[in-house]
């Protein structure tokens, strides 16, 4: 592990300690890397032993999926069914790496977010646009938030050339701001969710567990979470499975607060 502003190691009481100052903690994944989940779960663990007023939010449930999380920590919903009526299941290896997660929050009854914008928002901001969303209706409304702007700076470059990387150099930048604009309904949607949950009374910090894209050098949701709650304490870690670990990479310089070197 490495402070990635102050190219300094640093071991897990540091990790822990540094959490417990932060308002939100920012834990950014590779969606199948193991070691990364490992390290989700052992934080998410402290923290709740620390201070069980920790709220756990997760990119992998959706907003209109926040009854069922509520009615499954109150004991009304039994866990396969759970997984049944949100589809969590299909997250990688749901039970090695998001189960021990939510079963933390449930054993200290700490609260859980459904962070995320339902799918089918996602899907039409890139094909009917942000004016068609803005006219639904409230109750649909509610389930997402969109950005104030897409011009997003580096935030903005790294996606497109992303894209490009994965689609080739001659798709069409008007179809890569499209997918962006996409890309931002859920960065929106996950800081407005997190925002939220932090004016809860019985809450203390959040703990948010995202692909770690989305957080990466000021990314999409940390931006629009510093733009909803301007001075939030926040603290973002980024579990990065290349480069042996035993010193910063160049690359990772300002990544996040903390690289953690996971080994894939």
């Amino acid at each position: 592990m490495h402070d990635a502003r102050a190219t300094a190691r640093l071991d897990w009481n540091d990790l822990v300690e540094r959490s417990l100052d932060a308002e939100v903690i920012v834990i950014g994944e590779e969606h199948d890397d193991a070691t990364a989940h490992a390290l989700q779960a052992a934080l998410v663990a402290d923290l709740l032993a620390l201070d069980p007023r920790t709220a756990v939010s997760l990119e992998m449930f959706e907003r209109d999926e926040q009854a069922d999380v509520d009615a499954w920590l109150a004991g009304d919903l039994p866990t396969a069914d759970l997984l049944e009526r949100t589809g969590s299941g299909s997250w990688y290896d749901w039970n090695a790496f998001y189960q021990p997660v939510i079963d933390a929050a449930k054993a200290v009854g700490a609260p859980i977010v459904a962070a995320n914008a339902p799918r089918t928002y996602v899907r039409r901001a890139r094909i009917e646009g942000y004016e068609t969303l803005r006219s639904l209706p409230p109750e649909e409304r509610a389930l997402f938030d969109l950005p104030e702007t897409l011009e997003q700076g580096g935030y903005w470059e790294r996606f497109r050339d992303t894209m490009r990387d994965l689609r080739g150099d001659e798709v069409d930048e008007e179809a890569i701001r499209r997918t962006f604009s996409s890309q931002m309904v859920w960065d929106a949607t996950m800081a407005a969710s997190i925002a939220s949950a932090l004016d809860r009374g019985d809450v203390d910090r959040v703990v948010h567990l995202v692909g770690r894209f989305h957080g990466d050098f000021e990314g999409g949701t940390i931006r629009e979470l510093r733009r909803l709650r301007p001075g939030v304490r926040t603290f973002v870690v980024s579990c990065v499975s290349e480069g042996e670990g035993r010193r910063l990479e160049d690359e990772d310089v300002e990544r996040a607060d903390v690289v953690v070197y996971t080994g894939g």
